[in-house]
């Protein structure tokens, strides 16, 4: 079977909801990382057959972030592109896609990943087109209703992350100090990795200007630092539950771009190669049992790759919520055991919707390199009840 290889994987900053980037457009960022990998894979952009995006709130202007991004990279126009949603899982499904599509002989190099900006993210009116009055004279907020409407609410109700958490943490019997603690934890080694530089390298600067003055943003602004005890004093979400602001994801800004080849492309291009992909799963199930449908998302990719969890030497999860991460890791067992979010999770570097995966997958590539290792295995489940993963080797 023919490998299909990554040469080149790079993202901007994660900037907090509110912070660094909030100024940034959609566009503007994904440019930023399409650009860059571009340049680190040495090719000429002619040679990318098709860019496959993905934004989790295609509300705004452009709605084709696939096309128009690469486009106001300067990049080649003869490259289609086009924009799909899988929610917070979009950046994996992009690669996913690819991966496909090179294995199919459709194409041969492929421009991947994913871009959020929730900072940007509208308020709208319904109906004010046709129907207008004061049933309807309220704006929403698209970051709240992509949450409460990611599953059909007249049949399971409106779901946000919190409640979520909350119905996992009770299923599984989690008191709310087990639940702080993970997230303090994973906080604190975000925290580390990104005072420590260790994905300097894998950062593309974003540019911007500031009044007259133009300011560069060349590091992960990460969730504010607070202690074990300010975290346990924080008010929860939902009566009776165990979710707080602290212990459930922030939300962030940025994007990642990932460029896919067919091993012999590669070699013909000339590329140096950063790692291949092993193998993907998806699966899907009950919006409110995502921590299940992920260990089936796991199981899958470490079948299709002919592994075991003792084969993997990282695995990168996604936290929405404290609750959910502590779930998996429970079911994952001995095996995964201090091999997950060594260097912190969304929990401390923010959750950019479609971004976060491609955020994630970056780290691994670049993790990979710095360590010698041999396989790492990125998942995020998404808000709708689906899960994704995909194995990376170097």
């Amino acid at each position: 079977m023919q490998d299909v290889v990554i040469a080149s994987a790079v993202r901007t900053p994660i900037g907090i909801y509110m912070g660094s980037l909030a100024d940034q457009r959609s566009q503007d960022l994904a440019a930023v990382s399409m650009k860059a990998a571009i340049a680190g894979a040495g090719i000429d952009s002619s040679h990318v057959d098709i860019c496959i995006y993905s934004e989790a709130k295609q509300s705004s202007f452009p709605a084709n972030i696939g096309r128009h991004g690469w486009l106001l990279a300067g990049l080649a126009e003869n490259t289609a592109g086009f924009t799909m949603n899988t929610l917070c899982a979009g950046a994996i499904q992009t690669m996913i896609s690819a991966y496909s599509k090179i294995i199919a002989g459709e194409y041969t190099t492929i421009m991947t990943g994913g871009i959020e900006t929730n900072s940007q993210a509208q308020h709208y009116l319904v109906h004010p087109r046709y129907k207008f009055g004061r049933e309807n004279a309220c704006f929403y907020d698209s970051k709240e209703e992509v949450e409460k409407n990611a599953q059909p609410v007249n049949k399971y109700g409106e779901l946000m992350n919190a409640d979520i958490a909350d119905i996992i943490a009770g299923n599984y019997d989690f008191h709310r100090e087990q639940i702080v603690e993970y997230a303090f934890k994973s906080k604190l080694k975000a925290r580390n990795a990104i005072k420590s530089g260790l994905f300097k390298e894998a950062i593309v600067p974003v540019l911007k200007k500031v009044k007259k003055t133009e300011v560069t943003i060349d590091i992960d602004d990460g969730a504010a630092e607070a202690s074990l005890s300010t975290l346990l004093a924080e008010p929860v979400i939902n009566r009776d539950g165990t979710a707080t602001v602290g212990n459930i994801a922030p939300l962030a800004d940025g994007s990642a771009s990932i460029l896919m080849l067919a091993g012999d492309k590669a070699k013909e291009l000339g590329c140096k190669t950063m790692g291949k992909v092993a193998g993907f799963g998806i699966a899907a199930g009950h919006p409110v049992c995502i921590e299940k449908t992920t260990i089936k998302s796991i199981d899958k990719a470490l079948k299709f790759a002919s592994l075991t969890l003792k084969d993997i030497d990282f695995i990168d999860l996604h936290e929405p919520s404290g609750a959910y991460a502590l779930a998996v890791t429970t079911q994952l067992g001995s095996d995964a055991a201090d091999k997950i979010n060594v260097d912190g999770g969304s929990l401390g570097f923010g959750h950019a919707g479609a971004a976060t995966g491609g955020f994630m997958v970056v780290n691994m590539v670049r993790r990979l390199q710095r360590t010698g290792a041999h396989y790492g295995l990125v998942n995020v489940g998404a808000l709708g009840g689906q899960s994704l993963s995909i194995i990376i080797t170097a």
